[in-house]
C-alpha cells in the first residue's frame, strides 16, 4: 500500500516538474530595400534601430541583388538596378538580422550571377535564408535558424513581376515563383511544391515562417498606388485562401510585403498572417516609382512574436518612420549601379532609413493598423507609442 502511495504522489508531482519550454521571440519587419552600406553614411543606425530588434530570429526580405566588385559586366549583365554591395548584408547583421528572405522581384537584377552571389553572401554571414537556390529544390528548401531556444524554419516565395527567366528550374538558378494564372489563381503545380516543402519544414524545425513578396492584387499593381486605391490597403481573397492554406500545411507565421504599405494582420487557427509589413529602409531613387511618395509608404511597424512551445503567447508592435530625403545633392539619372564603390551616392544611401515613430505619428501610424487588422477580425489594442493584439486563448 505504501509503495502504490509513493507511486501516485510521483505520477502526481513530476508533471509539474518538467520544465516548460522556454519562449522564443521571432522579430519581423518590412522589407529591406538596401543598395549601400549603410552604416557608412549613417553611422548612428545601429544604435537607433538596433534596440527595436532584440529577438531570437529577426527577419527581413532582402529586396536587393549583391553586385561583386567589378559587377555588372558583360559576364553579369543588369537586368534590374536594386544591386547592392556585399557590405549591405554585414549592415543588416550589425541591426540584428539573422534569417532573410532572398526571394523577391528584384533577386534577378543581375540575372544568375546576382542569385549565386546573394546566396554565397548570405552563408558566409551564417544567414538562415530561402527563396533562391542553384536550382529549383534549392529554392524551395527551407532554410533553417537552429537557437538554443528552438529551431526555425523559413520557406520563401514570390509572386508577380517576376522577370521572365528569373525562375529557378530543375537545372538552372533562379527563385522560388508562385505563378498566378487567371482568376488569380495559384498555379496548382507551384502550389504543391510549396506546400510540400512547407510540410517538410514542419517536421523538420519547431516553427515554420513562410514569406511572400506578392506584387498580384485583382486591379493592376502600379495603377493602385498611382490612383491611391484603397485595395493597395488590404490583401486580396485569393492571398487569404492561400495563407489559410499554408498554415493547414504547418505554416505557424506568414509575413508578407510586395505592396509597400502597412496592411493588417489576421489571426488563423492560432498563427498570425502579416499581409504585409511595408517597408523597413527604402533606398528608392527618385526617378523611380514617383505613384510611391505619398507618406504612408514611409511608415510601418516592427512586430515582435512570442511564442513557447507551438503556442502563440504575444505580438507587439513598435511604429517606425523613414526619411523621405536623403543627404547630398539628389540623383537624377538611374544608370549606374548606385550601391557600389564606383558610384557612390550619399543621397540614396542615406533615404529610406528607419527610426522609432512617437508622440502622434506614432499614434497614427499603430491605428491604421489597429482599423485595417479590424477588418480581418483581429484586435489590435494601441497603448501609447505601442500596440499590441488581443489574443483569443483556447480557440
Amino acid at each position: 500500500m505504501a509503495k502504490l502511495l509513493r507511486l501516485a504522489i510521483l505520477f502526481t508531482w513530476c508533471p509539474a516538474a518538467w520544465p516548460q519550454a522556454p519562449p522564443i521571440k521571432i522579430v519581423l519587419t518590412g522589407q529591406s530595400m538596401i543598395r549601400a552600406d549603410i552604416r557608412l553614411y549613417t553611422p548612428s543606425i545601429v544604435s537607433t534601430m538596433g534596440p527595436l530588434l532584440k529577438g531570437d530570429v529577426v527577419f527581413t526580405n532582402f529586396e536587393a541583388t549583391v553586385a561583386e566588385k567589378g559587377q555588372p559586366n558583360e559576364a553579369a549583365p543588369r537586368e534590374g538596378n536594386s544591386l547592392a554591395p556585399p557590405e549591405a548584408m554585414d549592415a543588416l547583421k550589425d541591426l540584428g538580422f539573422n534569417m532573410l528572405s532572398l526571394a523577391n522581384n528584384h533577386s534577378w537584377d543581375l540575372r544568375v550571377p546576382g542569385i549565386q552571389n546573394a546566396v554565397q553572401e548570405a552563408k558566409r554571414r551564417s544567414f538562415a535564408y530561402a527563396g533562391t537556390g542553384n536550382t529549383l529544390a534549392e529554392a524551395t528548401a527551407a532554410g533553417y535558424l537552429h537557437t538554443p531556444k528552438g529551431t526555425v524554419a523559413i520557406v520563401a516565395i514570390a509572386s508577380g513581376f517576376i522577370r521572365p527567366g528569373a525562375a529557378a528550374t530543375p537545372s538552372r538558378p533562379g527563385e522560388n515563383e508562385l505563378r498566378i494564372e487567371a482568376g488569380n489563381k495559384p498555379n496548382e503545380e507551384d502550389a504543391q511544391r510549396i506546400l510540400e516543402s512547407i510540410r517538410d519544414a514542419s517536421k523538420r524545425a519547431d516553427l515554420v515562417i513562410v514569406y511572400q513578396h506578392n506584387h498580384v492584387y485583382d486591379k493592376p499593381f502600379l495603377t493602385m498606388f498611382a490612383e491611391e486605391l484603397p485595395e493597395r490597403l488590404a490583401p486580396p481573397d485569393w492571398i487569404k485562401k492561400w495563407t489559410h492554406a499554408e498554415i493547414d500545411a504547418g505554416a505557424n507565421i506568414i509575413v508578407m510585403h510586395g505592396a509597400p504599405v502597412l496592411q493588417g494582420v489576421e489571426i488563423y487557427h492560432d498563427r498570425p498572417i502579416f499581409y504585409d509589413l511595408g517597408n523597413f529602409i527604402f533606398n528608392l531613387p527618385l526617378t523611380e516609382a514617383t505613384q510611391l511618395l505619398e507618406p504612408i509608404v514611409w511608415e510601418s511597424v516592427v512586430a515582435s512574436v512570442e511564442f513557447q512551445g507551438k503556442n502563440l503567447r504575444s505580438i507587439e508592435f513598435q511604429p517606425i518612420a523613414l526619411n523621405q530625403m536623403g543627404r547630398g545633392q539628389v540623383d537624377t539619372e538611374d544608370d549606374h549601379p548606385y550601391s557600389l564603390p564606383e558610384f557612390p551616392r550619399p543621397f540614396l544611401a542615406t533615404r529610406g532609413l528607419p527610426h522609432p515613430a512617437t508622440g502622434e505619428q506614432a499614434a497614427y501610424i499603430l491605428q491604421r493598423l489597429a482599423e485595417a487588422s479590424r477588418a480581418l477580425g483581429t484586435t489590435v489594442v494601441v497603448k501609447g507609442e505601442t500596440a499590441e493584439i488581443t489574443l483569443k486563448r483556447g480557440k
